[in-house]
């Protein structure tokens, strides 16, 4: 009669199993993550853009967001000009991966960004007013393998766009 327990070949077959389910896991996460990255930090952008455009009206003060080729910050205006936002962590200045670039069209024309912030002494891009009146802007966020775009020429507001392969 044979004792309560596992054999050595079936403690060895299961330690085979979880380690392949664990390499496949692996693999997987670590293709979509890069992949995704632009996606991911338009539809960040795009959020915190619609957030922005509800603070001013709450407020009844402007905004704005200036745009460098590698990340954004947003900056509030006050009597000495405009001065980045930096009692709100939600709105804290972002830097972007360095593959990531940062591309800009406002009402159809392109606009060429610094390359970090301090570069220039040039007034933000984008100006959220309280009243709701904007530009037509478009940002597009991309690496090699893609640009995703965010737009505001909608009725609904900021949108992320579908994404374009990279040429």
């Amino acid at each position: 009669m044979r004792a309560g327990g596992f054999t050595l070949i079936e403690l060895l077959i299961v330690l085979v199993l979880i380690g392949a389910m664990t390499g496949m896991a692996m693999l997987s996460i670590g293709n979509d993550g890069k992949d995704r990255r632009p996606r991911l930090e338009a539809e960040r952008l795009e959020t915190l853009l619609s957030l922005a455009e509800q603070e001013t009206q709450l407020r009844g003060e402007a905004m704005a967001l200036e745009l460098f080729a590698h990340g954004y910050r947003f900056l509030l205006l006050t009597e000495a000009g405009w001065l980045e936002e930096t009692g709100d962590a939600v709105f804290r200045a972002r830097e972007l991966d360095s593959d990531l670039r940062i591309g800009l069209l406002i009402n159809g024309e392109n606009r060429v960004l610094a390359a970090r912030a301090g570069l220039s002494n040039a007034a933000p891009q984008i100006l959220l007013a309280p009243d709701g009146d904007a530009d037509a802007v478009r940002i597009d966020i991309g690496d090699r393998h893609g640009v995703v775009q965010i737009g505001n020429d909608g009725e609904e507001g900021w949108t992320v766009m579908a994404a374009t392969a990279a040429p």
